[in-house]
């Protein structure tokens, strides 16, 4: 048993929750977040790309990409790894992470193109997404996925626009144990996540 909350949801949530296209899932993780903490500056999430070219197609390269993004815009953010803890202790450290009221960013395979799951895509699709609460009775967390189509958008839920049950998000974070070019980018391999601090003005 754990010394957190039965159930957590974050005080702070995005202004809006938007759809993106086939790419820029960080930058709308990122949009997400500055929204959260009343630091969105920009009309669409692409714009927060530092470059022509990673707006133009959503190209990322550097294991701090997003970091340093969500750093230029005001928010001390870090990129860590959850690789070697046991299962009860990543779920604990996701908790944590909500607990202080702080959303996380992380790096899952994106087998969710529908309301059904393809284990195919998902071993093959890198996507971020951002989490804001969980809940222990039913074992799910709160999630914001841009990809999922808005038919499949749950609009009763508190925050967020879906939630993925704590099994869902094991398995799907261990998308680096895939994918050599991402672990050659990023430095990271399996649960690979952004650890977000508040604003100093907050």
């Amino acid at each position: 048993m754990d010394k957190f909350p039965n159930k957590y949801i974050l005080t702070i949530k995005p202004n809006e929750y938007l759809q993106q296209g086939p790419s820029h899932c960080g930058a709308f993780s990122v949009k997400a977040i500055l929204s959260a903490y009343g630091l969105d500056t920009k009309d669409e999430p692409k714009y927060y790309h530092p470059n022509w070219v990673g707006r133009l197609t959503g190209l990322t390269l550097g294991r701090n990409y997003y970091v340093n993004i969500l750093k230029k815009n005001g928010i001390e953010a870090e990129l860590k790894t959850a690789e070697g803890n046991t299962i009860e202790e990543i779920i604990t450290l996701l908790k944590e992470i909500l607990n202080n009221n702080t959303p996380v960013m992380i790096r899952i395979g994106n087998g969710y193109m529908t309301d059904k799951y393809n284990l195919i895509i998902g071993r093959l699709a890198g996507h971020w997404i951002t989490i804001w609460g969980y809940d222990n009775d039913r074992q799910f967390f709160y999630i914001y996925d841009s990809a999922l189509p808005k038919q499949y958008w749950n609009k009763n839920l508190p925050i967020g626009n879906t939630t993925r049950k704590y099994s869902e998000i094991l398995r799907d974070w261990k998308f680096g144990k895939w994918q050599v070019y991402y672990w050659l980018l990023s430095g990271k391999s399996n649960y690979t996540y952004i650890k977000i601090k508040k604003p100093n003005a907050l």
